[in-house]
């Protein structure tokens, strides 16, 4: 039976406020500002983040135990069992549809919900069988921003369906590029063709066109990021100062730096890609926040808006540090 550290390291808290914000970022943007409700559904998109995390070592456990890199996942190593693994993620996903017909019933969102754990389910049980599986995890990441959006009762606004979709492509850059590219030697000696592996990505090459696919989904991220700027659906300043401007135009240009580091280091600095990942994925939700200072602040005040910038900074600092120690490498 494992113990608490092992738990945390199979749930991966430190990626958690991703997916827990990724429904409360939407009903924000779709008028919601009952801050219950927007508790709720950061609750239920913190267990749709256990659930995809719990779920994807439990069908990958045996793949996983001869990886040189994280064959001492809890799970590959036998320190907590299938079953219980079987128990979390599925207690997970019970709660998190009993929270939503409780509290943030329409039967829209409840449908949105339901299908963003089935996409996640897919992607899980065939992300090792099946090429392009990023992009069935990246739709049920879409569908929990719907799910979000959905439960203010209001029809979907644009700014809602496009911080939707912004999760989206951060999800499908993330896992597409980021995660698959690191394992691009393990995957190929296995026979799993990912999408680096049949855009031509071996140990010793990394061809242009991986890296225009890459750049291109990057771009497209940081694009309509700023739709919801030039389109007015949100204002450039804050009480007249450009703080979502200047905190969006510094934000983007750190993403591509650590964008640039992700496609440029060797495949053996596996460690030294782990970290820009991890850099990337931090920046990229900070991002959001930003262009969105504007709605926080009517419906969180300034207070709670700096707070929640802040917690989106030291919440997987501390936690990697606490399961990790200085090296902040998580098990991925």
């Amino acid at each position: 039976m494992g113990g608490l550290r092992d738990y945390l390291k199979l749930i991966r808290p430190y990626g958690m406020l991703f997916l827990g914000f990724t429904p409360v970022f939407a009903a924000i943007s779709n008028g919601e500002y009952d801050g219950f409700h927007l508790g709720i559904l950061f609750l239920i998109g913190i267990l749709a983040h256990i659930f995809v995390f719990v779920q994807n070592d439990y069908y990958d456990a045996e793949v996983d135990a001869k990886s040189k890199y994280v064959a001492s996942r809890p799970l590959s190593t036998g320190k907590i069992s299938k079953p219980r693994a079987l128990l979390l993620f599925s207690g997970a996903f019970l709660l998190a549809l009993a929270l939503s017909f409780l509290w943030v019933y329409t039967w829209r969102a409840f449908w949105f919900l339901l299908v963003t754990f089935f996409l996640m389910t897919i992607y899980n049980k065939y992300s090792k069988k099946l090429p392009g599986m990023e992009c069935v995890l990246s739709t049920g990441v879409f569908s929990l921003g719907l799910f979000g959006a959905f439960t203010v009762g209001a029809p979907l606004t644009p700014l809602a369906a496009l911080i939707s979709f912004v999760c989206f492509l951060q999800w499908f850059f993330s896992v597409g590029i980021s995660a698959n590219f690191k394992d691009v030697e393990y995957d190929t000696r296995q026979g799993i063709r990912t999408t680096p592996v049949i855009l031509g990505v071996t140990a010793e090459h990394i061809p242009r066109l991986f890296i225009a696919y890459a750049l291109g989904i990057q771009l497209l991220f940081l694009i309509i990021l700023g739709l919801p700027f030039l389109l007015g659906l949100t204002s450039l300043t804050v009480q007249n100062l450009p703080v979502p401007l200047l905190g969006y135009g510094v934000l983007s240009s750190l993403v591509l730096l650590t964008t640039r580091g992700i496609l440029t280091t060797p495949l053996e600095k596996r460690d030294t890609m782990l970290r820009y990942e991890g850099a990337h994925e931090g920046l990229s939700l900070l991002l959001i926040p930003f262009v969105l200072m504007p709605l926080f602040i009517d419906t969180l005040g300034v207070l709670l808006t700096t707070s929640l910038i802040l917690l989106l900074i030291v919440w997987p600092l501390g936690i990697l540090r606490f399961l990790y120690g200085k090296t902040l490498i998580p098990l991925e």
